[in-house]
């Protein structure tokens, strides 16, 4: 069997999948929505199907330029552009977060009955909640209330039936399996000989994030035993880690292994970042309490100011573990948070005494002669 093959990993080519068509013939719901701080398993235990968005494959944002300006990251118009043409059609709700400015946008925007395209009038409920841009006691109420009422929205006007303990305890189950057997293919990644490469890594988050983790989880067991007993990667290639700006598409990250690089680890959104933290179940807490605390005091991404240390050391240790021989920062252009973070970032790893690339790109492949130019550079000059 070869990886690159696999139907699992190619079901991150594109959007529509056939599990959504299998997901929906039983009349069940699929709620799309654009950050890992979405709690999941309360959609999960809600017999919803949490899709994350992508804009996978994507180059063109003309329709999507009509509603927001250029200066907008290009990943949030590509999937607005999609949503436009009729690609997301297939979403029975939308849920959207404070995560970032360009992505809460989508929630005044992504009402698809608005557009009005010809024939189409299916109207598209939103949820909203609003999360602090810090870490603190008072902070993780304000968020507990949000998913309270969260909850209490989804049962009374969506789903139209109370979520049980019962549904809590198997979706949380559920999801600390999938995020066990994501951290043990990582584990496989970052050792001397890699039993898999960056692409394939980003390829299966990808598909793991676009089928339902019941599905997700049997496809990461055979995967995960496949890899185990395949022969490592012995290459000459720069072991490089990723950090930086939303991920979805292969081609960037190909454009780095095809330049003499073996990607071994990252710290992404569609990555490492949202697989390093389980629910916990305390007895002091409910369920949903859990899941809250879980996704609030998670390892953070830059929208958090407060919590640049912890992301810093977490970095640190996963350069040491992955034997990183160079970083590189990224950036979607007009991206706020990782503007910041990678500026700091630049500074801070120079300690290790580690070479460090910064790039700042389109979302597509845009740009991809000055990328690699730049890319093929920085992998020849690691001694």
């Amino acid at each position: 069997m070869n990886l690159k093959d696999d139907p699992f990993l190619k079901i991150s080519n594109s959007i529509l999948n056939p599990h959504i068509t299998e997901w929906q013939k039983y009349n069940k719901k699929i709620i799309g929505h654009y950050c890992t701080y979405i709690p999941e398993e309360l959609l999960y235990a809600a017999d919803l199907f949490p899709f994350r968005i992508r804009a996978t494959g994507h180059e063109d944002t003309t329709l999507a330029d009509t509603y927001m300006v250029r200066f907008t990251c290009s990943f949030v118009r590509a999937s607005l552009d999609m949503a436009l043409r009729g690609i997301y059609d297939f979403l029975d709700a939308l849920l959207v977060c404070n995560s970032c400015d360009h992505s809460r946008r989508m929630f005044e925007l992504f009402d698809l009955k608005v557009f009005r395209r010809k024939g189409f009038t299916k109207q598209v409920p939103r949820f909203y909640i609003a999360m602090p841009h810090v870490i603190t006691d008072e902070g993780f109420e304000w968020y507990k209330r949000e998913i309270e009422e969260l909850k209490e929205n989804l049962e009374e006007n969506f789903i139209k039936r109370s979520i049980t303990d019962e549904d809590l305890r198997s979706s949380i189950e559920i999801y600390n399996k999938n995020r066990a057997l994501l951290r043990k293919i990582h584990e496989l990644r970052i050792i001397d000989a890699p039993k898999l490469t960056g692409t394939e890594a980003l390829q299966i988050s990808m598909a793991n994030a676009s089928v339902p983790k019941g599905i997700a989880n049997n496809e990461l067991r055979r995967i995960f035993n496949f890899l185990k007993e395949k022969e490592g990667i012995k290459t000459e290639a720069k072991r490089i880690m990723i950090i930086g700006s939303e991920v979805d598409d292969i081609n960037f990250i190909k454009l780095i292994e095809d330049s003499g690089a073996i990607l071994v680890s990252d710290f992404l959104c569609f990555g490492t970042r949202n697989i390093l933290d389980d629910v916990k179940l305390e007895n002091r807490n409910t369920l949903l309490d859990s899941i809250i605390k879980r996704v609030y005091y998670r390892t953070s991404c830059p929208r958090m100011m407060d919590d640049h240390i912890r992301r810093l050391e977490f970095l640190k240790n996963e350069i040491k573990n992955a034997q990183i021989e160079g970083v590189i920062l990224q950036r979607i252009n007009n991206c706020d948070l990782y503007g910041c973070e990678n500026m700091m970032l630049v500074h801070e790893l120079k300690e290790l005494n580690i070479p460090i690339l910064n790039v700042d790109r389109e979302f597509y492949q845009a740009d991809t002669t000055r990328l690699q130019t730049r890319i093929e550079a920085f992998i020849e000059m690691i001694s």
